[in-house]
């Protein structure tokens, strides 16, 4: 039985903290046999892999986890297995620091409240070098009654319910067309494909709920080579729902954990997933060229 982690984050995402070396010994210690370090945007983490720091035997499957906007809606982008160098150095180009990225967003999105007269909180600053321009915003809205009433009206308990609703909901009132810092899915696919790699869409139940999952699934599939289909599930039959879904399809699957490295997120353990899945996974890995041996 093999075990698969394809979505985990290293220091040179802005939540987390481990280097990729301590990444991989942990995997290998949990008997993981193919890892991929997916940092948010940039391919910076691979520059610090030091062989001669591991300490056991698996693959590592070169990757990043880009955001791309498909039909106005911000997605989480898995990418696995292209040529390193080129796409590190169109990551760099593309998506800039993520200070400056975070930056642009927190002006829109102060504009916007601005255009609402809406009042933050700015006793404590937004920094980029250590905040999310969504997180600062959330923080800075806590603050009054009436903004909690806002945060309540459109059910924001959690900065991930106003990213989530602010880059997917055209309706919503500080929604962000994310263009601004992110690439269409059409420009994101066509320079992994170039250089060798396969585009899937990250953890599909983060963006969408069981009732309406297969309409996201289907606005994004013509896009898209693969899903995730094991990503902190509820229940198995997510994890089901979601093959039967990329199998129906003619797409490909991963999975992953999403660990950062902290407590904040989840572990580098995985569950087994069933013997087909595992061979579906494998399959595709044994077919690319970006990934290291040890």
């Amino acid at each position: 039985m093999k075990k698969f982690n394809l979505h985990t984050h290293s220091k040179h995402s802005l939540d987390a903290t481990l280097d990729i070396n301590e990444i991989l010994n942990e995997g290998f210690e949990k008997y993981i046999n193919y890892l991929s370090v997916t940092d948010h945007n940039t391919c910076e983490a691979y520059l610090d892999l030091d062989k001669t720091k591991i300490n056991g035997r698996g693959t590592l499957i070169y990757g990043m986890e880009a955001d791309a906007v498909i039909n106005n809606i911000t997605y989480d982008i898995l990418c696995y297995g292209f040529n390193l160098d080129p796409i590190s150095n169109w990551a760099k180009e593309q998506y800039s620091d993520v200070a400056t990225r975070q930056t642009k967003i927190y002006k829109k999105l102060e504009e916007l409240c601005d255009t609402l007269n809406i009042k933050l909180d700015t006793s404590t600053p937004f920094n980029p070098q250590t905040e999310f321009a969504h997180a600062a915003v959330f923080r800075m809205l806590g603050t009054t009654p009436e903004n909690k009433a806002f945060l309540d009206k459109y059910n924001i308990g959690a900065v991930g319910d106003l990213y989530r609703k602010s880059t997917m909901d055209s309706s919503f009132p500080l929604y962000i067309d994310m263009t601004i810092v992110w690439p269409t899915i059409e420009t994101l696919g066509e320079i992994i494909h170039k250089n060798g790699g396969k585009i899937f869409l990250a953890h599909p139940y983060r963006y969408a709920k069981n009732a309406n999952v297969d309409d996201l699934l289907n606005s994004c599939a013509p896009y898209i080579d693969g899903i995730e289909i094991y990503n902190d599930p509820k229940n198995f039959e997510e994890v089901q729902h979601l093959y039967n879904f990329a199998k129906n399809n003619n797409l490909l699957v991963s999975q992953g954990s999403d660990f950062h490295g902290n407590e904040k997120h989840n572990k580098i353990d995985v569950d087994y997933l069933t013997e087909e899945m595992q061979n579906d996974i494998e399959n595709w890995i044994n077919d690319i060229n970006g990934k290291v041996e040890f």
